[in-house]
């Protein structure tokens, strides 16, 4: 199971138990089964409480890896923000001011709060959506000269129609021929790494890391993985952190061909290096497998 799927199942959870309280309260309520009430602390206390545990689901929600629409942010608000104050009315005194005020702040402040969530999440993904065409044009072009790369290689000498020219290879000497470090990869100068393998089953699978250098003061950083090629669909994602700060990771957008990913650290008094690794996966569609 993925993060986000956690995060999902943790958020739909806590509403559950939020909706399914309240009803109860306000039923007992109806039917006179909570008497008068005089006092204004038990309204005050399940509201507050209820506010509390709706927060955190809606902070889990929002952790959620896949792009959401926006009828989904909206209906998931109404979902976290009426517990907020629904249970409070279940105990609120007929003539306390005070118990009134507080449910009234309460659904205030919880709206409020919701409604910029939504609009910073509905900000970022407008920025998303105009770096995705040039995201995905650097992807393609690096496809289109891996390309024309691979047919100058194979062939000494070849008229290239995507070049427009001839295209000659020369014999290759001992300045031009490609010589790899042979050793393994050393923690200190690999900056990242990625490997790719098609698994038995069809499965298309990459794996890889990305050290990421903070500066002395900065928090937050954002970290660009291309995929290329690009899967056949939007791959599952999973990502871990390690290095010299605790970090937190969210995975802020997924395509086919790439993705991008949240890192903040939470400290941010000395410089840092935190490595990101992540592994990506596709199955096999079912024009693939047959």
């Amino acid at each position: 199971m993925t993060s986000a799927e956690r995060n999902r199942q943790a958020a739909v959870l806590i509403w559950s138990s939020l909706i399914v309280v309240t009803v109860l309260l306000l039923s007992r309520r109806v039917a006179g089964g909570i008497g008068n009430v005089s006092s204004v602390w038990p309204s005050v206390l399940v509201s507050s409480l209820a506010t509390l545990l709706s927060g955190f689901g809606w902070t889990s929600f929002q952790q959620q890896a896949a792009a959401r629409s926006l009828r989904t942010e909206q209906i998931a608000a109404v979902v976290a923000w009426l517990p907020t104050w629904l249970s409070g009315v279940a105990l609120l005194p007929s003539d306390s001011t005070l118990a009134r005020g507080w449910l009234f702040g309460i659904a205030a402040l919880s709206a409020t709060g919701m409604a910029l969530s939504v609009s910073t999440s509905l900000k970022r993904e407008r920025r998303v959506a105009t770096e995705a065409p040039s995201f995905a044009r650097r992807v393609s072009e690096v496809g289109h000269l891996s390309k024309v790369v691979d047919r100058m290689t194979t062939s000494p000498l070849s008229a290239d129609p995507d070049l427009g020219v001839r295209a000659t290879v020369a014999a290759p000497s001992d300045l031009s021929v490609f010589d790899p470090v042979a050793e393994e990869r050393s923690g200190d100068s690999t900056t990242q790494w990625m490997t790719r393998q098609s698994l038995p089953d069809g499965t298309e699978q990459i794996e890889g890391a990305i050290r990421v250098s903070f500066a002395a003061g900065q928090r937050a950083a954002s970290v660009h993985v291309p995929f290329s090629p690009p899967f056949a669909t939007v791959p599952q994602v999973e990502c871990e952190t390690d290095g010299d700060d605790p970090a937190r990771w969210k995975l802020a957008v997924v395509y086919a061909y790439g993705m991008r990913v949240d890192l903040k650290r939470e400290s941010s008094d000395e410089p840092a290096e935190i490595e990101l690794s992540y592994s990506a996966t596709c199955e096999a569609t079912a024009s693939e497998a047959a």
